[in-house]
C-alpha cells in the first residue's frame, strides 16, 4: 500500500522514508545536532541552511532527509537549492550528531519521461523564473494526475538567489497545466496550505 502525505502518493524518493514533515525551527534535538555536525566539518567548502526536514530513515545508523540551501565557500557565497541526506552511524544518534556526515546530495532530480516532457511544456509559459526539478515528492489523481515536485526557481537576473517551491504539474489527456507554485520557507509559519492539503513545513 502507497503511502500518503496530504493526500499525495509518495513517489519512489521518499521510499523507506518515515515523513517527519516539520519546520525547521522544531526540529528533534538529534536532527538538529547532525545538522550542526555536519556544518562543524571543517573544509567542507559549504554550509547547508535547512528549508524543509523531510524525514527519516533507518539504515546503517538513521539517515535524515532535507530540502537545503547549498551555500558555498566563494566570494560571492554562491547558492543552490538541494535534497540532503545525513547519515548518522549506529548507536550515535543520541551523541549530539557524533558521527554524521553528508550521505548524499541530490542536485536534480531525472523525472519520468513523460513528467519530464509536460514539465518541460509547462515551464515554456511561464517568463522570467527558471525551475530546475531537486526532487520528485509524487502523483495525486485528480483529473487527470497532479505531479507535485521541489524546483530550485530562480530569477532571470545577474546574481538572482534561487529559492525553493513545490511546483505542482497537472497531466489531463496528455495536456500539462500548472496548478500553482508554493514556496517552501523555513521562517516560523508553521503550516501553509496547498491546494487543500495542509503541509507543516
Amino acid at each position: 500500500m502507497a503511502k500518503k502525505f496530504g493526500g499525495i502518493e509518495l513517489g519512489e524518493t521518499f521510499g523507506g522514508y518515515e515523513i517527519a514533515n516539520l519546520p525547521v525551527n522544531k526540529l528533534p534535538q538529534e536532527v538538529a545536532s547532525a545538522m550542526g555536525a555536519v556544518n562543524s566539518t571543517p573544509l567542507l567548502g559549504a554550509t547547508y541552511n535547512p528549508i524543509w526536514y523531510v524525514g527519516k530513515q533507518t539504515v546503517n545508523g538513521v539517515n535524515y532527509l532535507f530540502i537545503a540551501e547549498d551555500i558555498r565557500a566563494t566570494k560571492n557565497k554562491d547558492k543552490s537549492i538541494v535534497g540532503l541526506v545525513i547519515n548518522v552511524p549506529p548507536g550515535e544518534q543520541s551523541i549530539q550528531g557524533a558521527g554524521a556526515k553528508i550521505d548524499r546530495i541530490i542536485e536534480s532530480e531525472e523525472l519520468a519521461p513523460e513528467i519530464q516532457a509536460a514539465f518541460a511544456t509547462a515551464e515554456k509559459t511561464l517568463v522570467g523564473v527558471s525551475y530546475k526539478p531537486v526532487m520528485y515528492i509524487g502523483k495525486q489523481i485528480v483529473r487527470g494526475e497532479n505531479h507535485f515536485i521541489v524546483c530550485e526557481a530562480k530569477t532571470i537576473y545577474p546574481n538572482a538567489q534561487p529559492r525553493a517551491v513545490v511546483f505542482v504539474l497537472n497531466i489531463f489527456e496528455g495536456k500539462p497545466s500548472i496548478v500553482g507554485i508554493l514556496p517552501i520557507s523555513a521562517g516560523t509559519k508553521d503550516e501553509q496550505t496547498l491546494f487543500g492539503y495542509a503541509f507543516t513545513w
